[in-house]
């Protein structure tokens, strides 16, 4: 399929190359696979993703048909670091537009609905064969499950866009929506750094006057706190103990 048969693409070049699959383990593992044959935006995705993984190694399948996996390759410029940010803002940038109902961010990434998980993002790296960096920044957004289907699956925080709008939404539509939202985050940021979309995060962050854990990598709390900012370079602020630490 190329970019233009996504409904709505008004992108330069993220999603002018783009793979839909009937079936596939990873998206993510898809596009890293072939770093070093496809060109920078290439957009893979598909509504049946069988060995998706979360943040700190979760598994993340993918009901047939009811949830969007959506990866984008980045192979050249730009602010990698900030990159699960620029995503977070364009999920919930999209899924608003689309249906009219508040997103907001957990931060760093996941996109909340009415305090329910629609939408988790993990973003992953490795050298592209080229001497350079592929970094692939995956996507996956609950379009269709029910009510019934989350307390099934042991998932009561989780929530689809129709179980919570009442929209139905297509995986080529959603994709297109987030797709021109994030090409013009990842420009702006790559030009002038992340401080200039900082006020924009800080709007859509739930975190912020709540009490939080922030985690490593291995998923141990390493600092717990209230959040009370975003920093220049994207970090949550945290009081804690007296004094705010980045």
């Amino acid at each position: 399929m190329s970019g233009a048969g996504l409904p709505g693409l008004t992108t330069r070049v993220l999603g002018r190359t783009v793979i839909s699959l009937d079936e596939v383990d990873s998206t993510n593992r898809y596009l890293k696979e072939r770093a070093g044959e496809l060109p920078h935006g290439t957009a893979c995705l598909t509504g049946c993703q069988r060995a998706g993984r979360g943040r700190l190694g979760r598994s993340w399948d993918v009901p047939d048909g009811q949830t969007l996996a959506l990866s984008v390759l980045f192979r050249t410029g730009g602010d990698v670091e900030r990159l699960p940010l620029l995503c977070g803002l364009a999920v919930s940038g999209a899924l608003e537009a689309l249906t009219g109902a508040a997103f907001r961010i957990k931060w760093p990434n996941d996109i909340v609905c009415s305090s329910r998980k629609v939408c988790g993002i993990l973003c992953e790296s490795r050298p592209d064969g080229q001497g350079g960096l592929a970094v692939v920044a995956g996507m996956g957004v609950n379009l269709r499950q029910t009510a019934a289907w989350f307390a099934q699956a042991g998932l009561p925080h989780a929530g689809s866009v129709l179980e919570l709008t009442g929209r139905t939404l297509s995986l080529e539509e959603t994709a297109a929506a987030i797709l021109n939202q994030l090409e013009p985050l990842w420009d702006l940021c790559g030009q002038e750094g992340f401080a200039v979309l900082r006020e924009r995060y800080a709007r859509r962050c739930i975190n912020l006057g709540r009490s939080v854990r922030v985690l490593s990598p291995d998923g141990a709390v390493r600092l717990e706190g209230t959040a009370v900012g975003v920093g220049e370079d994207g970090g949550l602020l945290v009081e804690s103990g007296g004094e705010v630490i980045p």
